[in-house]
């Protein structure tokens, strides 16, 4: 049985690794004299519990709530979540990346406000202001058609040739047929082949902003492709847990379901 005193002592120890990053006091200084039983559900629940349930590992779960947090575009939070971030070992170049690959599931304005509040997270240590002037290199394809090629095989080698084939059959290419070559072009055949993240930190990334925005069709697709990925069942539940306490629990239980259907589908195979 575990006791609220045993998930305060596990708050407390994380808290106090990541603290150290903080500039003055922490974000939530102040809420002990606003309300002490919002602290305890905060530290007792998120920092104490769900941040530290086995099945994800903890620097993923620290992208997945940076993705969450741009999808919620609230400033101070975003800004503390890249500061963690930080601090468990990520580089300015791979918090960076979380928002250049959610260009595409998120939009432009989350994506430019995020990348805003990153530089000024990186720009208060000097160890991290340092590693920032060294961004990655990046080989950029010459043409549209070159951009395809590579992202058909980078989207293959991911996901599967089932996801390659259902992605090239959707209703945008039909419909939108010169925008989706040019988004799958820039998304698949130039994003992708960054090495900022990996197809699993992508994939992280996609599935919490599809379930931040709700889109529920293509969250279930690609909880399929994150299982070809290797992902395990029990680490797209996780993802799913992590971001739904910043983004809210309803969430959660709405792509459990999508989640639920896929599974059942995978074992009938």
């Amino acid at each position: 049985m575990t006791t609220g005193d045993e998930l305060y002592r596990a708050a407390v120890s994380l808290k106090g690794f990541i603290d150290q990053q903080v500039p003055g006091q922490r974000l939530t200084g102040s809420l002990p004299d606003i309300s002490q039983d919002y602290v305890k559900l905060q530290d007792e629940v998120m920092w104490g519990g769900i941040w530290q349930v086995p099945g994800l590992d903890v620097s993923l779960r620290s992208l997945a709530t940076i993705a969450a947090q741009c999808c919620n575009g609230w400033g101070f939070g975003l800004q503390h979540q890249i500061r963690v971030g930080l601090t468990l070992g990520m580089s300015p170049q791979k918090i960076k990346g979380i928002f250049l690959q959610l260009i595409y599931y998120a939009g432009i304005p989350a994506t430019v406000f995020s990348l805003v509040q990153a530089q000024r997270v990186i720009n208060e240590q000097e160890k991290w202001r340092l590693e920032d002037e060294h961004p990655l290199e990046s080989k950029w394809l010459n043409t549209v058609e070159e951009k395809l090629e590579r992202a058909g095989q980078l989207r293959r080698s991911a996901w599967g040739i089932e996801a390659d084939e259902e992605l090239n059959q959707s209703l945008a290419h039909e419909l939108l047929p010169e925008s989706q070559l040019l988004v799958d072009a820039y998304n698949f055949g130039e994003t992708w082949a960054r090495g900022d993240l990996t197809p699993k930190e992508r994939t992280v990334c996609i599935l919490v902003a599809l379930m931040s925005r709700g889109h529920m069709v293509q969250l279930a697709k690609h909880v399929k492709y994150a299982l070809n990925l290797g992902m395990s069942q029990r680490e797209i539940c996780e993802v799913f847990s992590q971001a739904g306490w910043y983004r809210g629990w309803p969430y959660v239980e709405e792509a459990l379901q999508q989640v639920k259907m896929v599974f059942a589908q995978s074992v009938e195979r």
